[in-house]
């Protein structure tokens, strides 16, 4: 998706957002996808959101009843933690 954005329009900037998977998944599961993300944007030079649910996954009180979907004060946490990346790249 990285190269199909660039070839289109080389002056798009990209940010790569990269989430977590819970621990019951297994360690080394988790592990091995969390390093995805940090190499995919070093690879292809973009900014990377560590983790864009930062602060809110595994929160029951800023997700919905399903646990997975954030509520309007878990979005703000989200734009929290897209804002801290973006900001600097917008000046």
């Amino acid at each position: 998706i990285i190269q199909a954005v660039r070839n289109k329009n080389p002056q798009t900037l990209i940010v790569l957002a990269g989430v977590q998977m819970p621990e019951n998944l297994g360690a080394a599961f988790v592990k091995t996808f969390a390093a995805v993300f940090p190499r995919v944007a070093a690879q292809n030079r973009v900014a990377l959101i560590p983790s864009l649910l930062e602060g809110v996954a595994g929160v029951a009180e800023l997700n919905q009843p399903d646990l997975i979907h954030p509520t309007a004060e878990g979005q703000k946490r989200v734009a929290e933690n897209v804002w801290k990346t973006l900001q600097p790249l917008l000046r």
